[in-house]
């Protein structure tokens, strides 16, 4: 008999939907799911995503799983939805069976292909070199009636393929010169081909894939034995030879066995063929046949030891793919078999062997198999006699006892990562015929309970306290945290974390069990305990089961710090600090400012309210190029920070002075009806008045001006004009009383110590004053012009050789010219209504003010007059 297999690599799991109403289901898809689902409901629960055609995953209570592999395809694919095998025939779209692994097609009759092999998109279709009758279906079998006199042409599905029998019923029929070379004409699409391998057949694709195979082609006699698994086995057996090419497969029926007057009727006349990835994954080898693959014949047994009556040694070889164990655990193992007949009724002796891989099962054969048994797993003996005893069929399990041979020698595959495990049954005495034993493939099961090792964690990081990246922390008890995860899902019984000093000499933290009963691929977080002084560290992670733990993942360092950057210091040569006493550069002209700052890594620069964001440094330094946008007094603000992201608690203040623009003006008119501050015209240099919301008084010509007490009242803004370059300075100025007891002073600009320059009055009358140093000696020009309690515009000018004052734009007298010149400049401030002597404010203006102007050059009188003509 020769059984036609197909040879895909197993089918792809297909997701089977999942009841949502009860709360325990039989499946899941996948492990994660049955695993939760297995340990809420105490009932195991298969993974839908490991299914295959030829095995089952279930996952267990205890957390581990359990693969069931069988021979034979149990479950296919079909339209979308896994469904059980069944090889019964119909006809829909030809003669096809319900549900099996292969797609396979057999003819209606006539002239219709008498099978069509396809594959995805290669496609094989025999045809019979006879007309064909159309098909008689019971079950699994189409019978086609005397295609030839007295010959019949089965054609029967199997899980995995199919099986084609030429049944010659008589010796007349046996004569017919048509079975002396038959031909069966072959057309072929998508790349496929038929080939010969040794001995076997094989449809490949355009890729030399197997996607069909066959094992020899052999013919037999029924041996007046009945049908197969009967006490006798076939008794003649004849291997055909066989041509293949393009259009055609021949085969070449012995004709000596066909002519042989002792052949017992009907002889049978085959090729076959599977799919040798699925139920191609055993066969049977027989010593009287030593070259002879048996791959695809007598598809119904298993054949083990003497055949009766016969000199001839049967053994089955099998193999499983086991690709799913690889790293696990292997916690229980059994290899589970019936027996449908033995020999003896006293039972057949039956050894299960671990052997050699066996890759190609289709040119297996007695001789390429005859050495490779590598370990005895165990001994059953199997007492199945129907007929004579009687004893019914009979399943027996191997190493379900305390040897747990098999159970090591899994672990042994497990550890090597093997993709495939083959095993040998074998009789106990292969010289004894009562060894004889036939069993059922389709019984077969590989049983493996197992457990994989959690994997290595993955995405570790630290998900608090973070600088500007998480090698550097802020905090002794930072949360570390990493995706743990089991390949069998479900939930970890923990998750250890270890910190070690960064030599990983000395461990100074760890989680133990405090991270416990984590869900298998999500994040699981620990914060360190004990809290970790300032220091270079190191931690990993590894992920535990309720049985073992994974491997330490690599280490991840960090460093603790937290302490924030002190000592911040701001440095520029082109912009020196303002206590220098220095204008420099221009509104618009950049300057490089070196900033540092013990333990910094970054500063956050803000240059007069604007924010320039965070700058990195080198070194604890940054360097780099800023550009002021005004002149007078420029902020620059800078907070540091640490790799740690410790902040700085307040910024650091660094004022500079930029160069007035030249002929630059600026006044205040304080006409604001209510507030403390006064606008600056152009805005931008707006004085803080300290004089209260009732200070105002009626300017000259209409509006406010500013009214102040002689004690406390004053207003106040940056240094506006350098008071070494040339510059004036103009108010408009009302006395209560022309009586004073000392000094008052409308307006000044001021140093650490003393005023640059001063415009008020004293007893001389009104004086413009200036000094040689901060706190030095004064220099004033002085006018007792329109001295009076009215409305007064006074004019101070420096023009770099001489100091005069201009009362109402007149500039008369000889006191109001005086020769100076200035080597400082008063650099602290800009003070309407005071003045600063010996470090001290005093000189506290009586009466109003208003109508204060600053300009940075020396005035023209022209130009003085129209200033004091604006209000």
């Amino acid at each position: 008999m020769t059984t036609l297999v197909a040879t895909p690599a197993p089918a792809s799991a297909v997701p089977v939907p999942i009841p949502t109403a009860p709360t325990c289901v039989s499946a899941a898809d996948n492990p994660d799911g049955a695993a939760g689902m297995a340990a809420q409901c105490g009932t195991e629960v298969e993974v839908l995503s490991e299914r295959t055609e030829t095995s089952q995953v279930f996952a267990q209570p205890d957390g581990t799983m359990e693969a069931v592999t069988s021979l034979f395809p149990t479950q296919v694919v079909k339209n979308g939805v896994w469904t059980d095998v069944d090889t019964n025939l119909r006809l829909v779209g030809g003669v096809t069976p319900v549900a099996t692994s292969a797609d396979v097609r057999f003819s209606t009759g006539g002239a219709d292909p008498m099978v069509t092999l396809t594959e995805g998109a290669a496609s094989v279709r025999i045809k019979s070199p006879w007309n064909l009758p159309a098909p008689t279906l019971n079950g699994d079998t189409a019978t086609y009636a005397d295609v030839l006199p007295g010959v019949d042409l089965q054609l029967r599905a199997e899980p995995d393929g199919f099986s084609q029998f030429l049944v010659v019923n008589t010796p007349e029929a046996a004569a017919n010169s048509e079975l002396a070379r038959i031909g069966f004409p072959v057309e072929a699409s998508g790349g496929a081909s038929i080939r010969e391998n040794e001995s076997a057949l094989e449809v490949v694709d355009a890729a030399g894939n197997v996607l069909f195979a066959s094992g020899s082609a052999l013919m037999w006699d029924a041996d007046g034995a009945g049908d197969e698994g009967a006490d006798s086995a076939p008794g003649r057996t004849a291997e055909m030879d066989v041509e293949v090419s393009a259009h055609e497969l021949v085969v070449v029926p012995d004709q000596a066995l066909l002519t042989d007057p002792g052949a017992t009727f009907p002889i049978y006349i085959d090729p076959a063929f599977s799919k040798p990835s699925m139920g191609g994954n055993w066969t049977h080898t027989n010593s009287c046949s030593p070259g002879t693959s048996f791959y695809t014949s007598y598809r119904s047994e298993l054949r083990v030891g003497r055949q009766w009556n016969t000199s001839c040694k049967w053994r089955a070889y099998m193999r499983f793919d086991t690709a799913q164990l690889a790293g696990a655990t292997i916690q229980a193992a059994e290899f589970a078999v019936t027996a449908d007949h033995v020999a003896n009724c006293a039972g057949a002796n039956t050894n299960l062997l671990f052997r050699n891989n066996i890759s190609a099962m289709n040119t297996a054969t007695w001789n390429s198999t005859s050495s490779g048994n590598v370990q005895t797993i165990g001994t059953e003996k199997f007492d199945a006699n129907e007929s004579s005893c009687p004893s019914g069929d009979q399943k027996k399990v191997y190493d379900d006892g305390s040897a747990r041979v098999l159970e090591g020698r899994m672990q042994s595959q497990a550890n090597a990562r093997a993709s495939q495990t083959t095993f040998a049954l074998i009789s106990s005495d292969e010289g004894d015929h009562m060894g004889w034993s036939n069993f059922i493939p389709g019984s077969v099961a590989l049983i493996i309970t197992y457990n994989h090792t959690p994997t290595t964690p993955t995405s570790l990081k630290i998900t608090t306290d973070c600088g500007i990246s998480c090698a550097w922390v802020r905090s002794g008890t930072p949360t570390l945290s990493a995706v743990a995860a089991d390949p069998n899902g479900g939930t970890l019984s923990r998750v250890e974390f270890e910190v070690y000093d960064r030599a990983r000499s000395s461990r100074k933290a760890a989680s133990g069990s405090a991270v416990s009963n984590r869900t298998s691929g999500q994040a699981a977080p620990w914060k360190v305990t004990p809290a970790l002084p300032e220091g270079a560290y190191s931690w990993r992670v590894r992920g535990c089961d309720a049985y073992v733990c994974g491997g330490w993942g690599g280490w991840f360092d960090f460093t603790v710090d937290t302490t924030a950057p002190t000592n911040v210091s701001v440095t520029s040569a082109e912009y020196p600090p303002a206590s220098d006493g220095t204008w420099n550069g221009a509104a618009g002209q950049a300057g490089t400012f070196a900033i540092g700052a013990s333990g910094a890594n970054r500063f956050e620069l803000t240059l007069n309210g604007v924010n320039k964001g965070w700058v990195n440094t080198t070194g604890d330094v940054w360097t780099g190029s800023l550009t002021p946008d005004r002149d007078g007094v420029n902020l620059l603000t800078a907070r540091a920070a640490d790799a740690a992201g410790n902040v700085a608690g307040s910024p650091f203040t660094y004022e500079f002075l930029v160069r007035p623009v030249p002929a630059k003006a600026i006044g205040w008119g304080f006409n604001e009806a209510s507030g403390t501050t006064a606008a600056s015209d152009p805005a931008g240099t707006t004085l803080d008045s300290k004089a209260g919301p009732a200070a105002r008084t009626a300017g000259r010509s209409g509006g406010y001006a500013l009214n102040l007490d002689g004690a406390s009242a004053w207003a106040s803004t940056q240094p506006v004009v350098d008071t070494k370059t040339p510059f004036t300075v103009t108010a408009l100025v009302k006395l209560n009383s022309t009586t004073v007891s000392g000094p008052i002073t409308a307006v000044s600009s001021h140093g650490a110590t003393g005023s640059g320059f001063r415009l008020g009055y004293r007893s001389e009358g009104w004086c413009f004053s200036m000094y040689a140093a901060d706190g030095g000696a004064e220099t004033k020009a002085c006018s007792t012009e329109s001295v009076g309690t009215g409305w007064t515009h006074l004019a101070g000018v420096y023009d770099g050789t001489r100091l005069r004052i201009y009362v109402n734009g007149l500039n008369w007298e000889e006191a109001d010219q005086v020769p100076f010149t200035s080597t400082w400049s008063a650099t602290q401030g800009w003070s309407v209504g005071r003045a600063k002597d010996a470090g001290a404010l005093t000189q506290y203006w009586t009466g109003a003010v208003d109508r204060v102007g600053a300009y940075q050059k020396a005035l023209t009188q022209s130009e003085i007059v129209t200033d004091g003509a604006k209000g």
